[in-house]
C-alpha cells in the first residue's frame, strides 16, 4: 500500500484533536461511556455463566439454591438494562457532540475561505480540493467521529473477550486473528481501490453536480425552458453518472464476491472451534456455564472483530476527506504582517500604476506588461476598450483581489501591498458587473456596503435615493425591512435593474474615498440612468471615481478617458480631445453609435 493511499496516523491524530477541541466536555463524557460500553459485554458473560452454573441440574435438584438463582437473575437483568440504557445515553451524547464537531468544522472552513486570496477561487487546480474538503464537511466529520469512538469501544471489547478466551485455551487467539487477517487484507485492498477511484472521479463528480445544477437551478431555468435543453442536460447527466456508477459497481461486486468466500472459510473454522468447546464440556473439563460463556465470547469476539475491520476500512475511505480537509486547512494564507499601512486620509495625489505587469495563476499569458497609469485624486476616470483589454483586471488589482506580478500600485506614496485589507475596504467601494443579490432585507442589502459604519437609517435612505431605489423600497409592504429575492417566504422579487440600483446604493453607502463602478448602468432603464447621471457629480464630489463602461452616457461623466487595447493604454484624454484625435476611441464611438454599420 502506497504511503499516499494508506490510512495516515497523522491524519487520525489530527482528527481526534478536532473532536476534542470541538467540545472537551462531551469528548470526556463520550470516552467514559465508550469504556463502559466496552466493558459491559464482559460483565454480561460472567453473570450469564454464573446463572447457568447455578441452575445446572447435574449436581442434583437439591443442590439448586433459589436465592442464588434470583441473585444471578437480578444481575443479568441489571446488566441487560445497563447495556440498553447506556446505549441510548451514548447515542444521545454522540449526537450532541456531533453537533459541536460539525459547527467547529464549519467554523474552520469559514475562517479559511474568507481569508483565502481571491485567486484560489478562479484557479481550476484547486477546485477538486475545495470540492472534497467543503462539500463533504457536513457529514464526514461526524462519520469520522463515530468511527473513532467505535474503534475505541471495539478495541476494549475485543481485548476483554480475548482475555476470557485465554482462560480456556490461548490457541483461540491466533485462530481468531488468523480468521481476521484475510478479511483485513481484502478490506484494506478494496478500501485503497475505492480511495483511488474517488480521487480519479472527483472531477466527474463535480461535472455531475454541475449538470444537476443546470437542471434544477433557478439561474438556468429560463434558458433550459426557452431552448428546450432539459433532455440534452439530462442525457449528459445520465452519461456521466453511468460512467461513475459503473466503475464503482465493478469494484463493489468484486469486493463482495471475495469477502463472501473468506466469510465461508471463517465460518467453517468457527464451527470446528465450537465443536472442540462442546467436546470439552461433554468430557466434564468445563461447566455448562463456562461452555456458554466461551460460545458467547467467541461469537462476540468474531462480531466485534468484524465491526473493528469495517470501521478501519471506513476510516481508510474517510482518509480521503481527512487528507483533503487538512490539505485545505494547510493552505498558507499570505501573512498580513507587512500590510499594516493605512490608506492616505485624504487621498491627495491619486492612484498610480508603476510598471505593473500581471498574469493570472496557471497561465503564461500576461494581461499587460509594464503598465503605467495615473488617476488624479478627485477626478472621474473612464476605462474603455474591447473585452479582454484588461479593464476588469485593473479593477481587481485596485480591489486587492490580486497582486501585481511585477511593479507596484500606489495610493499617493502608499504601496497597495502595504495597506491593510480592512483599511482598503473602508476606502474603496466597488460594484462589479456581476454584482451580488442578497436574499436579506432591503436595509441590510444597503448596509452590507460598510458594516463597520455606525447604523443610520437616514444614511441608508440617502444612499437609496442617490441610486434611485428609495421609492421602490419605501413602498414595499414592510418598507426597508422587507426581505428581497425568492429564496424565503414573504420576500419581494426585484427586476434586474432594481437589483443593480440596490447594488449602487450599497456602494454609495460605503462613502469611500475611491468609488469603482464596473458597467454601473448596464441594467438600468433610460429614465433611471438619466436620473443617476444627473446626481453623479454630487455623489462623487470629493471622491476619486473609476468607471468601466461601454455606454456613451456614462463615459461622458468622466474627466479623463483611458482607452485600453491588448493590455496597453493606446489613448488618454478628455472626451473632446479623443474625438478630435479620430483614433481608437473615435472608431469605438462610431461602433457604439452604429453597431451594425
Amino acid at each position: 500500500m502506497t504511503k499516499k493511499n494508506s490510512l495516515s496516523l497523522k491524519h487520525l491524530v489530527r482528527a481526534v484533536e478536532l473532536v476534542y477541541r470541538s467540545s472537551p466536555k462531551w469528548t470526556f463524557i463520550n470516552s467514559i461511556l465508550t469504556i463502559l460500553r466496552g466493558l459491559i459485554p464482559l460483565l454480561l458473560l460472567l453473570v450469564v455463566k454464573q446463572l447457568i452454573d447455578v441452575v445446572d441440574p447435574s449436581n442434583g435438584i437439591d443442590s439448586i439454591n433459589n436465592t442464588e438463582i434470583l441473585k444471578s437473575l437480578s444481575l443479568v437483568g441489571s446488566f441487560f438494562l445497563l447495556n440498553a440504557i447506556s446505549g441510548s445515553v451514548n447515542s444521545l451524547t454522540r449526537e450532541r457532540q456531533s453537533h459541536f464537531l460539525k459547527d467547529y468544522i464549519q467554523k474552520l472552513i469559514h475562517s479559511k475561505t474568507v481569508h483565502l486570496p481571491y485567486g484560489y477561487f478562479e484557479d481550476s487546480s484547486y477546485q477538486d480540493l475545495f470540492f472534497r474538503a467543503i462539500n463533504e464537511a457536513n457529514f464526514r466529520p461526524g462519520k469520522v467521529f463515530y468511527s473513532i469512538l467505535g474503534l475505541f469501544q471495539n478495541t476494549i471489547t475485543l481485548l476483554v473477550m480475548l482475555s476470557v478466551l485465554t482462560t480456556f485455551n490461548w490457541l483461540l487467539i491466533p485462530v481468531l486473528l488468523g480468521i481476521g487477517i484475510p478479511i483485513i487484507f481484502f478490506r484494506m485492498y478494496y478500501s485503497r481501490k475505492e480511495y483511488e477511484l474517488k480521487l480519479e472521479q472527483t472531477e466527474d463528480e463535480r461535472r455531475l453536480q454541475y449538470f444537476n445544477r443546470l437542471l434544477v437551478g433557478k439561474d438556468f431555468a429560463k434558458e433550459v425552458r426557452i431552448f428546450n435543453l432539459s433532455k440534452t442536460f439530462s442525457n449528459k447527466y445520465n452519461q456521466v453518472r453511468d460512467e461513475v456508477r459503473n466503475k464503482q459497481w465493478s469494484i463493489s461486486k468484486s469486493k463482495t464476491l471475495r469477502e463472501s468466500i473468506v466469510q465461508i472459510l471463517s465460518t467453517i473454522i468457527l464451527l470446528v472451534v465450537f465443536s472442540f468447546i462442546i467436546s470439552e464440556a461433554i468430557k466434564g473439563n468445563i461447566t455448562n456455564g463456562a461452555m456458554a460463556m466461551y460460545f458467547l465470547a467467541l461469537q462476540r469476539s468474531y462480531a466485534v472483530l468484524q465491526e473493528l475491520l469495517t470501521r478501519m476500512s471506513s476510516l481508510l475511505e474517510d482518509n480521503l476527506f481527512l487528507k483533503n480537509f487538512f490539505d485545505f486547512q494547510n493552505i498558507e494564507i499570505p501573512a498580513q504582517k507587512n500590510a499594516k499601512g493605512n490608506f492616505p486620509l485624504p487621498l491627495q495625489n491619486g492612484i498610480v500604476f508603476k510598471n505593473v505587469s500581471f498574469k493570472y495563476p496557471n497561465t503564461d499569458r500576461y494581461v499587460f506588461h509594464d503598465l503605467n497609469l495615473s488617476i488624479p485624486a478627485g477626478h472621474t476616470v473612464a476605462l474603455v476598450g474591447a473585452n479582454g483589454s484588461g479593464k476588469t483586471t485593473i479593477v481587481k488589482l485596485l480591489a486587492g483581489l490580486y497582486k501585481p506580478t511585477n511593479g507596484e500600485i500606489l495610493f499617493d506614496k502608499n504601496n497597495l501591498s502595504k495597506i491593510h485589507p480592512s483599511d482598503l475596504a473602508e476606502n474603496i467601494s466597488i460594484i462589479f458587473q456581476d454584482f451580488m443579490l442578497y436574499n436579506v432585507s432591503a436595509k441590510d442589502n444597503i448596509r452590507f456596503g460598510n458594516m463597520r459604519r455606525p447604523f443610520s437609517m437616514e444614511q441608508i435612505t440617502d444612499a437609496a435615493k442617490n441610486a434611485g431605489i428609495h421609492n421602490i423600497f419605501d413602498n414595499l409592504k414592510d418598507g426597508y425591512d422587507t426581505h428581497l429575492g425568492t429564496l424565503f417566504k414573504d420576500s419581494e422579487m426585484l427586476s434586474r435593474g432594481e437589483w443593480q440600483r440596490t447594488a449602487l446604493a450599497r456602494s454609495f453607502y460605503n462613502d469611500a474615498q475611491v468609488i469603482i463602478l464596473d458597467e454601473p448602468t448596464s441594467s438600468l432603464d433610460a429614465y433611471t440612468e438619466a436620473n443617476l447621471i444627473n446626481h453623479f457629480k454630487e455623489i462623487t464630489k470629493k471622491r476619486t471615481a473609476i468607471i468601466v463602461s461601454h455606454r456613451l452616457s456614462t463615459i461622458h461623466l468622466a474627466d479623463t478617458i483611458i482607452v485600453l487595447k491588448d493590455g496597453e493604454i493606446c489613448e488618454n484624454g478628455s472626451y473632446e480631445d479623443l474625438i478630435s484625435l479620430k483614433g481608437e476611441f473615435y472608431n469605438m464611438i462610431n461602433v457604439y453609435q452604429n453597431p451594425l454599420s
